[in-house]
């Protein structure tokens, strides 16, 4: 009985060590979590190997056919590689106007507003990001319809009908889907940038007002200088979800005019939902994979830097 007891107070002594513990807890969920999550990944990329698609019958007796997927996207698909394009020039215009209207929105609500509640504008001002994708999408694409409200109102402005067909111009169909993404997502920039703001010591500011800076040298010598960090963070996240845009587009433009609005998350579900070439539409994944870790591991590197 006392030899029993020793080792039941043993194991319990371990439990209680935290190192133990935290095995204890989390060890289950991160197993079932790693398995969800790596099997699917190992098996895109076994399939990025092949020409596989369902009518071939079982996957794992796929034919193997090396980077002959990858070689042909990379060299002799220019539908992929526009896509790509066309994602990264999507990607660097939304996240920086949305970045622009994003700090200039929190540097303001730094200050003290002469008229309205700070507390009702900042709720008004966070309603758009709390929208469904595909919400915001369908809302969009009546208000760009060629009798849609914007119309109208331009048409008011000008004292003649204005019928724009804004969807079904290649350049104005992308000026509608910058204009849809930058309403939904700069809340999410604002308020970032204002945490950030909020969290800045306030020493600095103090000594440099007492010095007599102005409003702008303290911003841009002190303030801008400390946000670095925050400013790279909200980027890396925000760009790898315009990277993902798809819900507005399908709805808005299904990629058309033709292709012309075809981002590489279109291109993915055209390939490999539709046409259901899991194969080909898989190398494609990887190899955005592939290039989102690159860029974002080149972003992040001021950061990685800091932590030495």
């Amino acid at each position: 009985m006392h030899a029993k007891g020793n080792v039941r107070r043993r194991i319990l002594d371990s439990l209680n060590k935290p190192r133990w513990l935290t095995a204890v807890l989390i060890g289950p969920i991160l197993t079932l979590f790693f398995s969800i999550l790596l099997f699917p990944f190992l098996l895109e990329i076994y399939l990025s190997y092949t020409p596989w698609h369902p009518r071939l019958g079982d996957w794992w007796n796929a034919e193997f056919i090396g980077v002959e997927n990858y070689v042909y996207l990379l060299t002799k698909d220019p539908r992929f590689l526009w896509s790509l394009a066309r994602t990264g020039i999507f990607v660097i215009i939304v996240i920086f106007i949305e970045f622009g209207l994003g700090l200039l929105l929190a540097t303001l609500f730094t200050r003290k507003f002469r008229f309205g509640e700070k507390r009702t504008i900042f709720t008004i001002l966070l309603l758009p990001m709390m929208m469904m994708p595909i919400i915001v999408g369908y809302n969009f694409y009546m208000i760009f319809q060629p009798r849609g409200p914007l119309n109208y109102v331009l048409g008011l402005i000008i004292q003649q009908p204005v019928e724009i067909n804004w969807l079904n111009e290649p350049l104005l169909a992308w000026i509608a889907l910058i204009v849809t993404d930058v309403w939904h997502w700069t809340p999410f920039m604002f308020l970032i940038l204002l945490s950030g703001l909020i969290s800045l010591p306030q020493n600095p500011i103090d000594a440099a007002k007492v010095l007599g800076a102005t409003s702008w040298q303290i911003f841009k010598g002190i303030q801008l200088p400390m946000l670095r960090n925050i400013i790279i963070i909200a980027l890396v996240i925000r760009a790898m979800e315009a990277k993902n845009f798809f819900d507005e587009l399908f709805i808005m433009t299904r990629g058309g005019p033709g292709t012309a609005t075809e981002n590489i998350s279109m291109w993915t579900y055209q390939f490999g939902a539709v046409n259901v070439r899991i194969g080909f539409s898989s190398a494609g994944a990887i190899i955005i994979l592939i290039t989102t870790v690159l860029i974002i591991s080149f972003a992040v590197r001021p950061i990685i830097r800091a932590m030495r």
